[in-house]
């Protein structure tokens, strides 16, 4: 399910943009897409991708991992569904109004995305360290890349915002491959390097 949800929003994203006579992928930015006249594939590839979001929060809550980072990094995946949700369902961008919650929602994402690999990236190292070395660089380069989304010249913003949504899927799912050929991963972990 987060495969599907993550390889949905990608296709509802390349569609939408390729049926729009005005957004370009380089150029436009996934609200943009949103607040054209085939705003309802961006909203459906966002409703896919909570389901997977929601997927792999399950798939990791089922490993039942006593760290505390470990339970944080799910509970966001929660704030992250739930932020995603109110971002598809607002319509800040088609209605023309309520930009700033539209931002701010925004801003929750980049803040709790980067959050969420950091956190659950030390119980992955002690599964796999160069797994969880290469979680903690990607959490670290995530978290600096994002802000500049605002600054990118707006010829590019598309561009620059797609590769980050790249890197953020990339990241669902290599956890639901993880989850899919190993549900029971880390119950193999010895329990004093699990807590």
């Amino acid at each position: 399910m987060a495969i599907a949800g993550c390889a949905i929003s990608v296709v509802c994203d390349l569609l939408g943009a390729a049926l729009s006579d005005r957004i370009g992928l380089a150029s436009d930015t996934i609200s943009n897409l949103a607040a054209g006249k085939w705003d309802i594939l961006s909203d459906l590839g966002i409703y896919a991708f909570v389901v997977g979001v929601l997927a792999v929060t399950v798939g990791l809550i089922r490993w039942r991992v006593s760290r505390w980072d470990w339970r944080l990094g799910t509970i966001l995946l929660v704030v992250l569904a739930v932020d995603y949700s109110l971002i598809a369902a607002y319509e800040a961008y088609s209605t023309g109004e309520g930009t700033q919650i539209h931002y701010k929602l925004v801003y929750l994402m980049g803040v709790a995305f980067p959050l969420t690999v950091l956190l659950t990236a030390g119980q992955f190292y002690e599964i796999d360290r160069r797994l969880g070395i290469a979680l903690y660089v990607g959490g670290v380069l995530w978290a600096i890349a994002a802000p500049f989304l605002f600054v990118v010249p707006t010829g590019w913003d598309g561009l620059y915002e797609r590769a980050l949504a790249f890197g953020k899927l990339g990241w669902f799912v290599a956890m639901g491959v993880m989850i899919w050929r190993d549900p029971d991963i880390v119950r193999r972990v010895p329990e004093d390097e699990r807590s």
